[in-house]
């Protein structure tokens, strides 16, 4: 009875070290588990290539974003570059040749809102509170047969920004995203769902763990996916190659008057 005793108070134990997992001590395994917090930290840039599957056939893709909040999306599509999303810090834009024009135009500023926050390159669980971020650990559920943990953050949930309310789905053992789910934040949609899975992890420039492979879905209808081919650390891109040059509106609206 007395070992039957001892090891039903070593099982309780060893079960309430199991949960009692910080979402920090969560946060810090990630970090080491997909290349080290020093390294994500001195993370400065990155070119992400490849390629994505639309009606009109497969196309390939490239995306650029340096730090801090400078994002280029670009495709070639039939030899005209279509840019779908752009920021370079303070103005949204894109670039659609199949609307008659190849000059940079102003995204909507509905659009411009999420791409924003997109654009933001420093992973957002770095020095979360520093940022206003609230994160919080909501305990484990199974997703596709992988038990995961599960954290909750609400960006800018301390700041004077507007909130931001991301779900994060971490796989137990080996500390991996697999998937986010986001919600759409303005237009007719806002409120809906959006859930991104992330598989396919390889390792990045000898130090990184990222995912290869991405796939939306909305409603649990799969809306678009990406397998990326290359993922490029640090390289050079000029401030310059993210910057609006389209036309402010401001002349057009003297040449009106």
């Amino acid at each position: 009875m007395k070992t039957l005793s001892y090891l039903l108070v070593m099982l309780f134990l060893l079960v309430n070290v199991s949960f009692s997992q910080t979402v920090d001590e969560v946060i810090s395994n990630y970090f080491e588990n997909t290349g080290g917090l020093d390294n994500w930290k001195s993370l400065k840039s990155v070119k992400i290539s490849g390629k994505v599957p639309t009606p009109q056939g497969e196309f390939e893709f490239t995306i650029y974003k340096k730090a801090p909040n400078l994002l280029l999306t670009e495709m070639d599509i039939q030899g005209n570059r279509l840019v779908p999303q752009a920021y370079d810090g303070s103005v949204a834009w894109m670039i659609n040749p199949f609307t008659g024009s190849t000059e940079p135009q102003k995204l909507p500023e509905e659009a411009s809102k999420e791409l924003v926050d997109e654009a933001i390159f420093e992973d957002p669980f770095i020095d979360y509170a520093s940022k206003g971020h609230e994160v919080t650990l909501e305990g484990k559920e199974q997703l596709g047969g992988t038990e995961c943990y599960v954290i909750k953050m609400v960006k800018n949930k301390n700041n004077d920004k507007d909130d931001i309310p991301v779900v994060y789905y971490i796989d137990t053992e080996y500390y991996l995203p697999i998937m986010m789910k986001s919600y759409v934040l303005t237009g007719p949609s806002a409120g809906q769902e959006v859930e991104t899975y992330m598989s396919n992890y390889e390792e990045v420039d000898s130090v990184f763990v990222m995912p290869f492979s991405l796939e939306m879905k909305v409603a649990g209808q799969t809306q678009q996916v990406v397998t990326v081919e290359k993922i490029e650390i640090n390289p050079e891109i000029s401030d310059d190659f993210f910057k609006f040059t389209g036309s402010s509106g401001e002349e057009e609206e003297k040449t009106e008057e």
